[in-house]
């Protein structure tokens, strides 16, 4: 029955196939599908080793489905543009079957394999407090009074005009005071 149906619309151009697809006709895309079949086949068999073939079949089935819905008659013929959005699907899942090939399998390990670490632990919170306020203190060490105060300002958000302002200073003392804190805090 399906060779039937296709058998009928052979005459009828791709274009004119597409357009009615477009229009809700979905049952056409049955005829699209086996004009396209050898070329889906010829691609899938030409790239691809033989384990990979029916995932890479089915990618370049899509990507002809993809190819009849954005289909602009004005830039190309159907024909190319289908056979290269074929080839291009085809290309691009061999390549993303073999970045997943490359990891290691000592760094693959299912989930019921995988321990939790719990970063809210009141030891780790206990070390991080710790460390931030050597950090403050070692910052304030490093600065000078208006620097730290500049550097308060900046982080809660306040624009260099604001912290001018609010300082009684001049933006560029305020950028000035920038420079050297970033300079600082580099070393």
């Amino acid at each position: 029955m399906l060779e039937n149906f296709v058998e009928n619309h052979k005459n009828i151009p791709d274009e004119e196939i597409i357009s009615s697809i477009k229009d809700g006709n979905f049952e056409l895309l049955q005829v699209i599908i086996a004009r396209y079949y050898g070329a889906v086949k010829y691609y899938a068999e030409k790239y691809c080793e033989q384990q990979l073939h029916e995932d890479v079949f089915q990618e370049a089935i899509l990507a002809l489905y993809s190819a009849v819905k954005n289909y602009e008659p004005q830039k190309a013929s159907f024909k190319t543009f289908a056979r290269t959005c074929i080839k291009r699907s085809v290309i691009a899942t061999l390549k993303a079957q073999n970045r997943k090939k490359q990891i290691p399998n000592s760094l693959i390990s299912s989930i019921e394999e995988l321990e939790l670490i719990d970063n809210n632990s009141p030891e780790k919170i206990f070390f991080e407090k710790e460390n931030f306020k050597s950090l403050t203190d070692t910052i304030k060490l490093e600065l000078s009074s208006l620097e730290y105060e500049v550097l308060q300002l900046y982080l809660s958000g306040e624009r260099y005009l604001d912290i001018a302002h609010r300082l009684e200073i001049t933006e560029k003392s305020v950028d000035n005071a920038l420079a050297r804190i970033r300079k600082k805090l580099k070393q």
